[in-house]
């Protein structure tokens, strides 16, 4: 029996069925192996699939799930009322929760054996963003929010003045959510604890969002398949030095005074911190707009 995201009713049976990965059908659907400090390997699921075989199913229990932006909203299945933004930490919690109760299974595959031993004797930070990626496949899988028009009761024309904010309203949560996919990338390639001067840092991301803009303006429909696949930017935009500013100040803890009065940023010590205050600061700017 499936649910209405047609997901399966019992996410841990689907979990046991699978097997070692094999030749994946995709790149994304490829699982991923891990040395642990133990010094041996596991084998978990890539983030997609286990997205599309447990967290989907768990977070989407006796709910509707839909996805806006770089946000995931919910509400009671049954419910009439607008779905809400959920936000990212206790969602990553959810999965964790479901995950830690699963049982010991002998009939089950390698990857549900694996993916136990990896929440019991991995790196916490690790196995966080590992669990950060799941749940940001499943937004990416989830059915897109579309608010109802009641056609007996068409809304009055926006206002000139109410156009513009609502444009601002978009432009800022576009540019937002831009920032926070580049330094979530920038930090998984920069060294933790290195500095970097907040200018620079601004000028390289405007560079690179910028190129975004241009494929997302020439091809949309293959920055569609990069956004999916990969957690771009549905609409990318280039962000003001300020909106820039706000967005690193929230993820990497702020500007320090450096050599000269120049204002330089530290690199944390993992992408899933900035991607975590990111995703926080984005669902603030949805409600809102």
């Amino acid at each position: 029996m499936a649910n209405a995201e047609g997901y399966s009713s019992s996410p841990a049976d689907t979990l046991a069925v699978l097997r070692d990965g094999g030749r994946a059908p995709s790149r994304a659907d490829k699982p991923r192996r891990i040395k642990l400090d133990a010094g041996f390997w596991v084998e978990v699921p890539s983030p997609r699939v286990l997205a599309r075989v447990f967290a989907g199913p768990v977070l989407s229990a006796g709910c509707d799930l839909y996805a806006s932006g770089a946000a995931i909203l919910r509400r009671p299945t049954g419910d009439t009322r607008d779905p809400g933004p959920e936000d990212f930490h206790v969602l990553v919690e959810e999965v964790r929760a479901a995950l830690d109760v699963l049982p010991d299974r002998p009939d089950a595959g390698r990857p549900y054996r694996d993916l136990r031993v990896y929440l019991l004797d991995g790196g916490p930070a690790e196995v966080r963003a590992y669990l950060h990626d799941v749940v940001r496949a499943v937004r990416v899988s989830a059915p897109r929010w579309r608010p109802r028009v009641e056609r007996e009761e068409r809304p009055a024309p926006l206002s000139a003045t109410q156009r513009q904010r609502l444009s601002r309203e978009r432009r800022r949560a576009a540019e937002v959510e831009s920032s926070g996919v580049w330094l979530a990338e920038w930090a998984e390639e920069a060294d933790p604890g290195s500095r970097v001067a907040a200018p620079v840092l601004y000028r390289r991301a405007a560079e690179d969002i910028a190129g975004w803009v241009e494929t997302y303006r020439e091809d949309p429909e293959s920055w569609a398949e990069c956004e999916a696949e990969d957690g771009f930017p549905d609409v990318p935009a280039v962000p003001g030095s300020r909106t820039f500013y706000a967005v690193a100040d929230a993820a990497l803890g702020g500007r320090r005074i450096g050599t000269g009065n120049v204002r330089l940023y530290v690199v944390p010590a993992t992408a899933a911190e900035i991607q975590d205050q990111a995703a926080d600061m984005l669902t603030q700017e949805v409600r809102a707009a």
